[in-house]
C-alpha cells in the first residue's frame, strides 16, 4: 500500500485523510503494525487512483486473511522481526532460503538453536528470551512442518 500511495505522489499524510486517522496510524497500518479491513484497503486504493482491480482485490483478502497465529505469544518476549518471520512462513505458499554459514532455522534442533542464540552475534541473551526464542524457533519448525504436510 505504501508503494501505491508513493507512486500516486501522495505523502502519508494525505493518505491519512482519506480514511480519516491520524498521520501516525497510517504510518502503523503501512508498516503492517495496525490491520485494516477490506474497505479500508478499497478506500485507500481508490484515493491513490489504482485501476487495477485484480490487485485491488488481492490486496482486499490479503487484509482478511491477516491472522493472529501462535507467534502472538511471544509479542511481548522477543523483536517484531521474529514475529514477522513467522507471519510470512504461515501465508507462505512455499519457502526457499540458503544459508551458509548455519542450518537453516527451521530445519535446527532444540539443541541447536540455543546453541545459535548462546553463541550468536547478539549480545547475551538474558535467560527467559533465551528461552523464548528457543521455544519460538522450535513452534515455528512445527507449525512448518505441519503446514507443509497439509495440503493447498
Amino acid at each position: 500500500m505504501k508503494r501505491l500511495r508513493e507512486h500516486a505522489g501522495l505523502t502519508a499524510r494525505d493518505a491519512a485523510r482519506l480514511i480519516a486517522v491520524d498521520q501516525a496510524k497510517m504510518t502503523h497500518i503501512e508498516a503492517g503494525r495496525i490491520s485494516v479491513g477490506d474497505a479500508t484497503v478499497r478506500s485507500l486504493a481508490t484515493g491513490y487512483g489504482v485501476t487495477d482491480h485484480g490487485l485491488v482485490d488481492a490486496l482486499a483478502v490479503m487484509a482478511l486473511e491477516r491472522t493472529v497465529g501462535w507467534w502472538r505469544a511471544y509479542s511481548d518476549l522477543l523483536p517484531r522481526g521474529f514475529l514477522d518471520l513467522a507471519e510470512l512462513e504461515h501465508h507462505a505458499s512455499y519457502v526457499r532460503t540458503v544459508e551458509v554459514t548455519q542450518i537453516p532455522g527451521l530445519l535446527q534442533t532444540e539443541a541447536h538453536a540455543r546453541s545459535v542464540f548462546e553463541n550468536g552475534l547478539t549480545a547475551e541473551l538474558p535467560q527467559r528470551e533465551l528461552d523464548a526464542r528457543v521455544a519460538h524457533r522450535m513452534e515455528r519448525r512445527a507449525a512448518f512442518r505441519q503446514q507443509s504436510a497439509s495440503p493447498r
